[in-house]
């Protein structure tokens, strides 16, 4: 286990928190490095299933993430007359991986992730403006006048990644960069996200269930679809989509928003509040109950570049995929997993390892992150689409799915359920077998 390579991590977000956990059980040298005052929780909700809970349990923080969620039994589908169109069952996800798939509010989330995180280790206000690499390292100069040097720098800012635009710039002037990463990427859908404050569960009384399934309204016309999910303490996260046609989508580049900005959130919020709610009421209803509500766009994209030199990205900087597939976390989470295994195999910081070991990791996570993308957009076009023939497809999908075909695609949503390899492995709890973990990396030895 490497003592003296030292890793400059870009970004607070959930990749980045959940790397620095490994980093800590790894005894790896790191620093975090981000660009806000503060960490920054905003948003709806987010979720985690089989595939990323048992990581959560080798770092000691499965407990808290189950006392701060619920587990998710079914995603109900209604017309905007509330009438029924179907179910996706989710109830025998832990029967099949050992673990629910769990939903909380992202501020427990980031909490969670913060817990046993060093303070000093993580740096605000530190907005990275140029990375620079030579045979002693790379440095991220920082727009206070700062500069950290380390060996590696991991970019987990997010869909408008600094890291990214600095190594993509780089490549460009070397003629490497391809065409669709010169490409800006547009945006894909118009979203609108809150929790309420705490609801009066007689109104309410799905808030008072053990489990939280999603009740997910779609007008037959209207062009967005509305999402509710119970959390802990009788609140509700809600989230309003719509989607964006691909040729207005491609526009995108003058859409640069914040990433969870508050632009425009009243206008589409009066827009949609008339919408009823499964529960009694409008939308309405609950958007004045909720104390923080951000309107932000949303974009997906895959970036077919993942690192250069002594620079790698991980999350959302590398593939954006819009958060209605529930897919995100999950694919940041497991790819901190695969680089971490990766590096504490390292034997040394040379470029050669460095190199071999970033290139290892995109060709075992950059065929998932493309598959999850494409995942992601089916989803979305099922919800968003409007007219007849996407009613059909909704009402076959989601109203006929025989309980055979809901249960193979749990089986292969879970399948995958790697773990950190220096850490006590965690028995398989489910009655489906995971994948084999990945086989270690090995390095030669005069590499050492």
């Amino acid at each position: 286990m490497p003592s003296d390579v030292r890793v400059t991590i870009v970004g607070g977000g959930i990749g980045g928190l959940a790397l620095a956990n490994m980093f800590e059980k790894a005894n790896i040298t790191y620093i975090v490095l981000e660009k806000a005052t503060t960490i920054r929780a905003l948003g709806s909700s987010l979720g985690l299933d089989a595939t990323s809970l048992p990581v959560m349990e080798q770092l000691g923080l499965l407990d808290d993430f189950y006392g701060a969620s619920k587990a998710l039994r079914h995603f109900n589908f209604y017309s905007d007359s509330l009438k029924t169109i179907g179910k996706v069952d989710f109830s025998d996800l832990k029967e099949i991986g050992g673990y629910p798939a769990i939903i909380l509010d992202r501020p427990a989330f980031y909490n969670i992730l913060l817990k046993n995180l060093p303070k000093h280790k993580i740096l605000y206000n530190k907005r990275v403006l140029s990375i620079t690499q030579n045979d002693e390292g790379a440095t991220a100069k920082c727009s206070d006048g700062s500069a950290y040097l380390s060996d590696i720098i991991i970019g987990a800012d997010g869909a408008y990644s600094a890291v990214r635009q600095n190594i993509y710039r780089s490549l460009k002037e070397k003629g490497l960069l391809s065409a669709s990463d010169d490409k800006a990427m547009g945006y894909n859908q118009h979203c609108l996200v809150g929790v309420s404050e705490p609801l009066d569960p007689e109104q309410y009384p799905v808030l008072t269930e053990d489990y939280a399934d999603f009740e997910i309204v779609i007008p037959k016309s209207e062009p967005f679809y509305a999402i509710y999910m119970p959390l802990p303490g009788n609140r509700m996260s809600w989230a309003v989509i719509q989607n964006v046609q691909r040729g207005d989508a491609e526009k995108g580049e003058g859409f640069r928003f914040s990433e969870w900005g508050p632009e425009a959130t009243m206008e589409m919020a009066n827009f949609v509040r008339h919408q009823p709610n499964p529960f009694g009421g409008t939308l309405g209803d609950i958007i004045d109950k909720s104390p923080n509500i951000s309107k932000i766009m949303l974009e997906e994209k895959f970036f077919e570049a993942w690192y250069e030199d002594r620079v790698v990205l991980l999350g959302d900087a590398c593939h954006k995929v819009v958060p209605s597939a529930g897919l995100g976390a999950n694919l940041a989470i497991l790819e901190s997993v695969h680089l971490c295994n990766l590096l504490v195999d390292m034997p040394s910081a040379t470029p050669e390892n460095i190199a071999k070991v970033f290139q290892a990791y995109y060709h075992r996570r950059a065929p998932i992150a493309k598959a999850a993308l494409g995942k992601s957009r089916q989803f979305g076009k099922v919800m968003g689409d409007r007219g007849p023939v996407s009613q059909l497809i909704r009402k076959l999908f989601l109203g006929h799915m025989p309980d055979k075909l809901t249960r193979q695609s749990n089986i292969q949503r879970v399948q995958y359920r790697p773990q950190l390899h220096f850490l006590p492995q965690i028995s398989e709890l489910g009655s489906c077998q995971p994948r084999p973990q990945e086989p270690r990396l090995v390095f030669r030895p005069s590499s050492v």
